[in-house]
């Protein structure tokens, strides 16, 4: 009992009123710009390195550690720019089993 007559006593145990408050609605507006052809051009990805085992031993550690960040690196900044493109254009740029 006691906690109900706190609530009436004191403002801040008071149960808020609500209110109606109108908010704008977003509004999803379809846009119709199509990026220039030079950047809607699928990345080129060259052939890798040969597949020697004795050139891949030959190659100091700290450099074929290089190597491999920067493969890595293109391959992920291909990939965006591929997805990039066809989302703008679906189906242009072919999917990574087809290359």
């Amino acid at each position: 009992m006691s906690g109900l007559l706190l609530s009436t006593v004191l403002p801040g145990c008071a149960r808020p009123h609500a209110e109606l408050v109108e908010k704008p609605v977003p509004v999803a507006v379809p846009l119709k710009i199509t990026p220039p052809a030079e950047l809607l051009t699928c990345a080129e990805r060259p052939d890798g390195l040969p597949e020697d085992p004795q050139l891949v031993a030959q190659m100091p550690t700290r450099l074929r550690a290089g190597v491999i960040r920067l493969a890595r690196a293109f391959a992920t900044a291909a990939g965006r720019l591929d997805r990039l493109i066809d989302w703008n254009a679906p189906g242009t740029c072919a999917p990574a089993g087809e290359r």
